[in-house]
């Protein structure tokens, strides 16, 4: 692409400063209720099979479509949920987002270490109904100790970097695996991934509220 004005650009404006306001005015968005059903339903759909790669991510994400901008369960916030299956194991990963995670079942720890080891005087020891915080661009890992699945809610200001153009990533942690929104759009979420990649992914989870779906889970 060439740009060549010296007189400005025809997609550059000069405004007031009520004007700018007026534009920075978001559209009300309607109050959201996610079914725990559908949510269970979702997260049933998921296997040792169909981890994403050696960082054993899955994961479904609330969203409210009513958000002009962005994506999220509110313009600046996203909840989502992930299952951790009896004794796996995350890779290590960081981000510059805060993470904030409350675990609906289960136990196992969590390892923050900016080293990226797994250190026993660096584990949170965590079970059901239990918080914990990992810092922004602080490596860290999840392990599942239990019999059971462990279910985590974690709830990031991912949205609002990238909307922003300024999240940072590496998942798993290292400096090759780097992700930055500089574009509006990344291959996915975990570095690893190609767009190719995507295209061939068959677990996909898409569940319109109130509507009823034959399969079980709308692919």
């Amino acid at each position: 692409m060439e740009w060549n004005s010296k007189n400005g650009f025809n997609w550059c404006e000069i405004v007031d400063l009520d004007t700018l306001v007026g534009r920075l005015i978001q559209p009300d968005t309607r109050p959201g209720k996610w079914s725990g059903e559908d949510i269970r339903r979702a997260l049933g759909l998921y296997n040792y099979e169909n981890r994403r790669h050696s960082d054993q991510r899955r994961g479904i994400t609330l969203v409210n479509n009513d958000i002009a901008g962005t994506a999220g369960t509110s313009p600046g916030i996203s909840i989502s949920f992930q299952p951790l299956l009896p004794g796996e194991r995350e890779d290590f990963h960081r981000h510059n987002y805060v993470a904030i995670y409350y675990w609906v079942q289960g136990e196992g720890y969590t390892v923050i270490d900016d080293d990226g080891i797994d250190r026993e005087e660096h584990r949170i020891y965590w079970k059901g109904g239990d918080v914990v915080s990992a810092p922004a661009w602080c490596n860290h890992s999840h392990v599942c100790t239990g019999t059971e699945p462990a279910i985590q809610l974690a709830i990031h200001d991912f949205p609002e970097l990238c909307f922003k153009r300024a999240m940072l990533s590496e998942d798993p942690d290292g400096a090759q695996y780097l992700r930055h929104m500089v574009k509006g759009q990344v291959p996915s979420f975990n570095a690893l991934d190609t767009e190719a990649d995507l295209a061939e992914r068959s677990q996909r989870i898409a569940i319109k509220q109130g509507v009823p779906s034959p399969s079980g889970g709308g692919k």
